[in-house]
């Protein structure tokens, strides 16, 4: 599966975050942060399909 340009602009910009952080605070706010946003994907996807049943 493919990631679209903008989609692929965003990751890299997020990387180059992790990759320039020095500060602990800020990794530990971003990874808070990403692992809210995969379990919203995670549960508009399950409502995507339930939806469709």
């Amino acid at each position: 599966m493919e990631i679209p340009l903008h989609q692929q602009f965003e990751k890299q910009r997020l990387q180059g975050v992790v990759h320039r952080a020095t500060d602990l605070a800020e990794l530990k706010g971003l990874t808070q942060q990403l692992i809210d946003l995969y379990f919203k994907q995670k549960a508009a996807t399950a409502w995507a399909i339930a939806d469709k049943s």
